[in-house]
């Protein structure tokens, strides 16, 4: 066990190393740039480069911006209001459906009897002027919501 106490402090020194942020920079012999983050070089003149500060775990560095979670949500209320407009548009046309069907089911009673039953089962009869002005009402109503 004490064998391996030499080689365990080596392996933390060496992945420790990174975090120093620490760079040297040289020319050895051969006239090849060198760049080494483990210890300068010995006897050689060398240069020392300031890399900063470690890059923070990747987990970290995917945390969306304001602006990019604020985006996201002007889409989402953008996309919602449409998707009510839309509901609404469809509600709209089935109102308009049946008033044109209503307004021509009117124009045909209005045209055809003088007698009208009312919605609580009473039966009146129109004067020639409130059957023509109800038949007028009627051609508006079809004008206003029927295609």
């Amino acid at each position: 066990m004490k064998a391996l106490r030499p080689h365990l402090f080596l392996a933390l020194y060496l992945a420790a190393a990174p975090l120093f942020a620490v760079t040297y920079k040289w020319v050895d012999e051969s006239g090849t740039v060198v760049y080494s983050q483990n210890r300068p070089p010995v006897g050689v003149p060398y240069q020392t480069i300031d890399t900063g500060q470690p890059r923070p775990p990747a987990s970290t560095t995917h945390k969306p911006s304001p602006s990019f979670v604020e985006q996201v949500d002007r889409e989402n209320r953008a996309r919602q209001a449409e998707q009510k407009a839309q509901g609404e548009y469809q509600k709209n046309l089935e109102l308009r459906k049946k008033n044109c069907e209503a307004a021509r089911h009117n124009l045909q009673v209005y045209t055809v009897h003088k007698r009208i039953q009312q919605e609580d089962g009473s039966v009146i009869r129109l004067d020639d002027n409130e059957r023509s002005r109800k038949i007028e009402e009627a051609k508006e109503a079809i004008k206003e919501f029927c295609d």
